[in-house]
């Protein structure tokens, strides 16, 4: 059997060292299978500066994990109602697209030839000039993977135009009420001391907090495809649980079938410079993971220092979530990211 004491102390002995050298105001860690936690804590501060702790209920700005809890269920529940497919071209959707190859599969693989990122926010631009750009930009025929923001805020509009419902309201009802996840949502309506602050604004001589950090999706009231979920450890539990259930809640509940979700973590750029799913980041060297992984491994980063692992082979999951940005963004925090799912894997694999 594990000794779950003695990971709890090797974890949290890691994060507070973390937390002494100021990479990390704090951070709350759990490692669980579908039906059992393993290990959970929280440590250090939420607001640093205000001495909030963290704690288990603490909502943290996701950053890019909305990719892969908001945006990429949304679409797979799409899938199965038969109103999109993978390979379907966006021009299908969007008529005016002058990139007649560009297919929902590219977006979601980050094979479009999109570029990294756009500052829309410095334009001011509001979502129909934003959609407008993103149709009307050529980009050229794509041979590597390129990480893209602007992959997701396409598909955040996709997902709009075929619901009809803004990308908050449709996830809220088809995906956080049907898994009973009610502390997620853009933009929370919650006691702030709740929620986990960001990054200091010079300009307002205060910290982001209880908004968006992600300066475009704050642009677009944030609510966008790449960023602005907010949410907290139990409500990612009960997704990554889904997922290692295979589309099954443990109340026995059918989400989504076993099917979509295996179709979403193949492997779709083997050949490329990075493996990707269908949203989900696979093993590579450019994961944040750390030597033990297993190869069937998947999983999501966010850039305010937030990430989910799922390893289906072990049938566990693995969350750790920190507002590493209200240090400063400079931190480095896949090096932190590594060295923590070694000691977890490391004391797992005594027991295998």
């Amino acid at each position: 059997m594990i000794n779950n004491d003695d990971l709890t102390k090797k974890i949290d002995a890691f994060l507070l060292s973390m937390i002494n050298t100021r990479q990390i105001p704090g951070a709350v860690y759990s490692v669980f299978t579908k039906d059992e936690t393993i290990v959970e804590n929280a440590l250090g501060l939420a607001h640093k500066d205000k001495k909030i702790e963290m704690n288990l209920d603490t909502l943290f700005d996701l950053a890019s994990l909305t990719k892969v809890c908001a945006t990429l269920p949304s679409l797979l529940l799409l899938v199965e109602k038969g109103l999109i497919n993978f390979d379907d071209p966006l021009t299908h959707f969007f008529p005016n697209s002058i990139n007649r190859n560009l297919t929902i599969k590219n977006l979601l693989t980050h094979t479009s030839g999109y570029i990294a990122s756009v500052a829309f926010y410095n334009k001011s631009w509001n979502k129909d000039q934003i959609l407008k750009y993103l149709l009307e930009v050529p980009i050229e025929s794509n041979k590597n993977v390129i990480y893209s923001d602007l992959n997701f805020i396409l598909l955040g509009f996709l997902i709009e135009k075929i619901s009809q419902q803004s990308l908050d309201v449709f996830s809220k009802r088809n995906i956080y009420q049907r898994l009973e996840m009610y502390q997620t949502s853009f933009n929370p309506k919650v006691d702030i001391n709740k929620i986990a602050p960001t990054e200091w604004l010079r300009d307002k001589k205060d910290y982001q907090w209880g908004k968006v950090h992600d300066e475009n999706a704050f642009n677009l009231n944030g609510v966008s495809g790449h960023a602005g979920l907010f949410s907290n450890l139990k409500d990612l539990k009960i997704y990554a649980r889904m997922l290692l259930n295979e589309g099954t809640t443990r109340s026995g509940k059918r989400f989504l079938s076993s099917e979509i979700l295996k179709s979403s973590r193949n492997n779709y750029t083997r050949n490329l410079n990075a493996n990707r799913g269908l949203g989900w980041q696979l093993i590579d060297d450019n994961m944040p993971t750390g030597n033990f992984l297993s190869k069937s491994s998947y999983g999501h980063t966010g850039f305010t220092g937030t990430s989910m692992l799922i390893d289906p082979n072990r049938k566990i999951g693995i969350i750790l979530l920190t507002n590493r940005v209200h240090i400063c963004r400079q931190i480095n925090m896949n090096r932190i990211r590594k060295n923590f799912y070694d000691i977890v894997l490391a004391e797992l694999n005594k027991e295998i």
